[in-house]
């Protein structure tokens, strides 16, 4: 019975059926490094990466304190904001531009920093510091996503403009009839 089990009829199906096997454990052991510990804890979204995000530095991005070293108001609005932990560049873009010339500014007064323009409704822009007040960047974050977080704000646009009753709810700032963007409480 094992001489036949292992004839040289059945070779090749040993060969393959040990091939899947090692392609099997490769596979376990690539999702395993692949795939982050807390993937699937709440649904598809992955909570935990925000706090990944947070703690990650890139050199090109500046820190929030460098934007609040000029606009200490806007950090006293945010101080106990639901928005305290959204970072500048999330609705006001890089602002490296802008904060080469402020810098350079501090020395001399004649050197002219350029203010915010309206953003351009790409999330992929090249614009160095925009305003966002347009429902769409609002919305990125707050209009109801399957596997976020129960506690996280999201909303009904429809029935959340039907109970707010707005001045004109087709207006693309109509977020901010209620909501100011640092301190989001109506």
């Amino acid at each position: 019975m094992l001489n036949t089990l292992f004839s040289r009829d059945t070779r090749h199906v040993w060969i393959l059926l040990g091939l899947l096997a090692v392609g099997g454990i490769v596979f376990k052991v690539a999702k395993g490094a692949a795939v982050p510990e807390t993937f699937g804890d709440t649904g598809p979204y992955r909570a935990a990466v925000l706090d990944e995000l947070k703690a990650k530095r890139d050199p090109l991005i500046p820190a929030d304190r460098v934007c609040l070293d000029c606009h200490k108001d806007v950090g006293e609005d945010r101080m106990e904001a639901l928005h305290k932990t959204v970072r500048c560049i999330h609705c006001h873009g890089l602002g490296t531009e802008h904060v080469v010339q402020a810098k350079k500014a501090k020395d001399d007064p004649s050197i002219k920093i350029a203010k915010a323009v309206a953003w351009d409704l790409d999330f992929n822009t090249k614009q160095d510091l925009y305003n966002t007040t347009h429902k769409k960047a609002c919305l990125v974050c707050h209009e109801t996503i399957v596997g976020m977080p129960k506690d996280f704000a999201q909303i009904s646009v429809k029935a959340h403009l039907e109970e707010n009753e707005p001045d004109d709810a087709k207006s693309p700032a109509v977020c901010a009839e209620c909501h100011d963007g640092h301190d989001t409480a109506p």
